[in-house]
């Protein structure tokens, strides 16, 4: 009997520790993973944050490709557009033509009625 009972008390023994290098291996297994495809280099989060850069750089890209048109419409105006160059003149250059006279309108600072 004394043997039957050591032998049942020893595979308990050796199941509690299968069962620990089991979940130690698990655990090792997960912070293995986290580290690696989570925090790393080439994480989740990384990942995250290039796809945000990227999304703010295309947008970027899109108001620059809107500004490059609005002014090579702009330089088209002022290579074959006539009254579009003499406008300018007049409102930011204040030119007049020959035989005009230009009138400069001051408003009061103090009476705002």
């Amino acid at each position: 009997m004394s043997k039957q009972r050591r032998k049942k008390s020893n595979p308990p023994k050796s199941d509690n520790l299968k069962r620990l290098y089991y979940i130690l291996g698990s655990l090792a297994f997960i912070v293995a993973f986290t580290i690696f495809f989570v925090i790393g280099d080439y994480g989740l989060y990384q990942i995250y944050l290039l796809n945000k850069q990227k999304q703010s750089l295309n947008n970027s890209l899109v108001e620059l490709k809107m500004e490059q048109d609005s002014l090579a419409q702009e330089k088209a105006r002022l290579e074959n557009d006539l009254a579009y160059i003499e406008k300018l003149a007049r409102e930011r250059y204040r030119m007049a033509k020959k035989g005009e006279k230009v009138f400069r309108v001051v408003e009061k600072q103090g009476n705002a009625n």
